[in-house]
């Protein structure tokens, strides 16, 4: 029997009632939109058009897994909703991310030019060196103005623009910017994805205009409460919410119809981002591989202490010389047999492998 088959037996299904849902409601979030989880043996997916709006609010005690929530929204709202997808970054908590999935950091000027492109992508505008606090919130104030402006000059443009703001977002709180998006957003397919760790920073106006919260492990009794106050959630869900894994989230949802949905997630799926390591083999030409594939097939030769060397090296570079990785090997008192065993493991040539054999022994 498929999902699409089970709706008329919701009458017969019981879950405990900590977990009550009625059959039905987890169907509608069964399929379409976005995967994030597991939901009682059912995918859930976050579905914009079944929505009230698509603004999105995350909350969580550090290290619950609320930033991975939100690099893996942006990340499929890239390249499964061919959105643009604006991160606004006061602290640089994205940079590393941001080089991991190969997209640019863009300067504030740079921002009309990545809205007025059609192609899907992640414009990342980092005010983490930009001055003070009060220049950073211009900044930030001023990118919401422009993204205001492109959305209402535009408003039949089927693209959506999606806009990520770390915690810095409490700064902007008295900003008609960006009340404007979350007023107008949903007639225009905006949204913006906000965090915090207190649910309590979050003046109520604000907090009402996001359609979907995920709630990972919240341990302060203050946001427990007034969880429990705006959205009615029962004793038994609020214990639910306290004692959370790591990675693991409820959902709160208010879909187009004004019903409004409680999940639980067992475990929020990321999507997997292969890192990429570069071998120069001179001559401007670089051999790419799997950073894990790399990592694998080292350690077995030259041991954790000396693989964390050589990728220190690359990391400083960029790249690593295959004379100089072959001469770390063999430096490391690695046998020459298991050193060729390994470098043609990766899939680099045997002349390749030979010419640095040559430049690795002749400089020892």
């Amino acid at each position: 029997m498929s999902i699409a088959d089970v709706s008329y037996a919701s009458d017969l299904i019981r879950f405990p009632d900590l977990h009550a849902q009625q059959v039905e409601e987890l169907e509608l979030n069964s399929h379409g939109g976005l995967f994030i989880g597991n939901m009682y043996g059912m995918p859930y997916f976050l579905n914009f058009d079944t929505l009230v709006n698509p603004h999105v609010f995350v909350c969580g005690v550090t290290g619950s897994g609320k930033t991975y929530m939100i690099r893996s929204l942006a990340l499929r709202m890239r390249c499964m909703l061919d959105s643009l997808v604006v991160i606004i970054d006061f602290t640089g908590e994205y940079k590393e991310f941001i080089n991991l999935i190969g997209e640019k950091e863009i300067r504030p000027e740079d921002l009309d030019y990545a809205l007025s492109s059609e192609a899907p992508g992640i414009a990342y505008l980092s005010l983490k060196s930009a001055g003070d606090e009060q220049r950073k919130v211009k900044l930030a104030d001023d990118a919401f103005a422009r993204i205001i402006e492109r959305m209402r000059s535009n408003p039949y443009r089927e693209r959506k623009v999606f806009i990520i703001i770390d915690e810095a977002w409490k700064l902007l709180n008295g900003s008609k910017a960006l009340q404007t998006i979350l007023r107008e957003g949903r007639k225009y397919g905006h949204g913006l994805i906000f965090s915090s760790q207190l649910i309590e920073d979050v003046d109520l106006a604000m907090l009402s205009n996001a359609a979907t919260l995920f709630i990972f492990r919240l341990q302060n009794k203050q946001s427990l409460n007034r969880i429990a106050g705006n959205y009615g959630l029962k004793e038994e869900q609020i214990s639910l919410i306290q004692n959370l894994e790591v990675g693991s989230c409820a959902v709160i949802q208010l879909n187009a119809s004004g019903k409004r949905g409680f999940f639980l997630i067992k475990k929020v799926k990321g999507l997997q981002v292969n890192r990429i390591f570069r071998i120069s083999l001179g001559d401007g030409m670089n051999f790419e591989i799997s950073r894990q594939k790399f990592e694998d097939t080292m350690v077995n030769v030259c041991g954790k202490e000396v693989l964390a060397k050589i990728m220190h090296t690359a990391e400083a570079k960029g790249a690593i010389e295959l004379a100089d990785l072959t001469r770390i090997l063999i430096c490391s008192g690695a046998r020459r047999r298991g050193v060729l065993s390994s470098l043609r493991a990766l899939g680099i040539g045997d002349r390749e492998i030979a010419d640095a054999f040559a430049i690795a022994v002749s400089s020892r």
